[in-house]
């Protein structure tokens, strides 16, 4: 076989099937190296034994021809202007950004700028009021962490260039993204206490109770049933471990 035309995974994949020991700790010269002696070890230890069979040898059954998976690697860069802005949490926001080769030669000719300098920046607020919370110099395509605490304000990015006297050119600007909050809503649930009305009775009658026990439990869901309607209209609507409390004190 030709091991050195071949990948180190395909060479991996070889010495797997091979069962070469330490196969994942070595490099690629390295497993070149170990399945070249292997194939000599065993066409020697083969050369012996036809030598000495008199007989006709079984036909060997028929190898699996290895066929190398196709690999497919991410890039490094898709040669796209992007900037994308992610919240991390309230307080850490993650931002990628790219900006394609044609996009700095259009920049570098028009600007006269032999070596454009990347200015990423981040913003805050809404169209009325903006205010420009971080900008770092960057290369032309990469990542970054951002430890800005902004719970519930509106962030964006933006990926840009400076020109031979130092003006900053917006290149592209990612979506406009809503922090969360970094605590509990005010927000209270709002619910209706319902009752099952008729019902109760046949429920009452089907659980095996007698007359006087099934009046007596009526009359109590009554009472708790009038009781929670009261301490929600007093209260304007409060959540129900509000009610379950009062209810019980």
């Amino acid at each position: 076989m030709k091991f050195k035309e071949m990948s180190k995974a395909e060479l991996y994949e070889v010495a797997k099937k091979f069962n070469i020991k330490n196969r994942s700790a070595m490099s690629k010269d390295e497993l070149v190296k170990a399945l070249s002696k292997y194939e000599k070890t065993v066409s020697k230890s083969d050369e012996p034994t036809r030598q000495t069979v008199t007989s006709p040898m079984p036909e060997q059954p028929k190898q699996d021809v290895y066929v190398p998976k196709k690999e497919y690697p991410i890039p490094d860069r898709y040669n796209i202007d992007t900037v994308v802005l992610l919240p991390v949490n309230p307080k850490k926001e993650y931002v990628y950004w790219e900006v394609s080769d044609k996009t700095v030669d259009g920049f570098c000719s028009e600007f006269n700028t032999v070596d454009p300098v990347f200015i990423l920046k981040v913003y805050a607020g809404e169209d009325d009021s903006v205010s420009e919370l971080a900008s770092v110099r960057v290369g032309k395509y990469g990542n970054w962490y951002f430890d800005l605490y902004c719970p519930g304000q509106r962030l964006w990015s933006e990926i840009g260039m400076l020109d031979s006297t130092g003006t900053y050119h917006m290149i592209s600007a990612s979506k406009k993204i809503l922090m969360p909050a970094d605590r509990i809503s005010d927000l209270i649930d709002e619910e209706t206490w319902m009752t099952v009305g008729e019902n109760i009775e046949k429920i009452y009658t089907l659980s095996g109770v007698t007359d006087m026990q099934k009046e007596e439990l009526l009359s109590s869901a009554r009472m708790h049933s009038e009781l929670f309607k009261k301490l929600h209209k007093a209260e304007g609507g409060m959540s129900s471990s509000t009610l379950a409390r009062k209810g019980g004190e």
